[in-house]
Parts: C-alpha cells; structure tokens; sequence
C-alpha cells in the first residue's frame, strides 16, 4: 500500500513539473528556451532579437539583440510585439526614435536584412507592413501575455499564440 501510494505521487509529481507544448517538442536552440538570469527575465523573439526586463517589477521591456557583432539595437518602452515569418513587429511608449525620446513608436525588424525601421505614425507602420506583402496588420500581443505563454510552455509558438 504504501509503495503504491509513494508510485502515485512521484508520478503525479512528474506530470505536474513538465511544461506542456504545443507541438510536443521544443526547439534544439537553448535560445528560444532560456528564461534568462536571476535578476533579468526574457523572452526570445527571433535569434538574436529578445526582449527582457529586470526582475526588480519594473514592467518596462526593451528588445534587444545579443549579437555583439554589429551596433546593439535597443527598443525601450516595448508594450506589445509580435513575430511573422523573419520580421519583428514592435509597439512601443515612452521610447526612442532616431534617438529621441518620443511618446510612442512602431517598430519593424528585418532579421534577415539586420534593419530596423521605426516610425512615429502608426500609419505609416502600416503602410510599410503591406508593401512587405502582409495583407493586414497583424495583431501585437502584450508583453505580459508574452511572457505568460512562455513560461507556460517554455518556448514561444508565434502561430498558436
């Protein structure tokens, strides 16, 4: 009985520690899955853009790159984002542009072409978003919710958001 009992919890006790995917599987690259340090949390967008924020409560995120290799982007005030295909889609306040401080901003990340275009209208965010061929604008998740899925399933599926 009681071994039966102790079978019961350590199983019970592995169901509840593994993080549910929703493909099953999570990606090779311990980029997309690295929940950052002790004193900063983080969220992988495409590598090597990510987003993070201090762990001190302060709910200001700032996408990033980790790549050393050319000037580091910074986007402070980061409020929502979003990732299709190879292209990062960014809403932020409080932040920079050209690097002067404005109240909001939309932001477009070309991964593949290194570029980042920003702009102060949302409007012409959305008319670069469909000369890139997107049909409509697609819909920016909150940071928070961001952050919710990822620490849920431990890695972001964009698609399934």
């Amino acid at each position: 009985m009681r071994t039966s009992l102790k079978l019961i919890i350590l199983v019970c006790f592995c169901i509840a520690s593994c993080k549910p995917t929703p493909s099953g599987k999570l990606p090779a690259d311990s980029f997309y899955t690295d929940t950052g340090d002790f004193d900063m949390a983080r969220i992988p967008l495409i590598k090597p853009y990510e987003a993070t924020v201090p762990a001190t409560g302060n709910q200001d995120w700032i996408v990033v790159s980790t790549d050393t290799s050319v000037v580091p982007l910074t986007i402070p005030g980061t409020k929502e984002v979003r990732v299709v295909k190879d292209i990062i889609l960014v809403h932020s306040k409080n932040t920079a542009l050209d690097y002067q401080p404005i109240k909001e901003a939309w932001f477009v990340i070309l991964r593949a072409k290194r570029k980042v275009k920003g702009f102060k209208s949302h409007q012409e965010h959305l008319t670069l978003i469909k000369q890139m061929g997107l049909p409509y604008e697609p819909e920016l998740y909150r940071m928070s919710d961001v952050f919710d899925y990822f620490d849920r399933y431990g890695y972001i599926n964009w698609k399934k958001m």
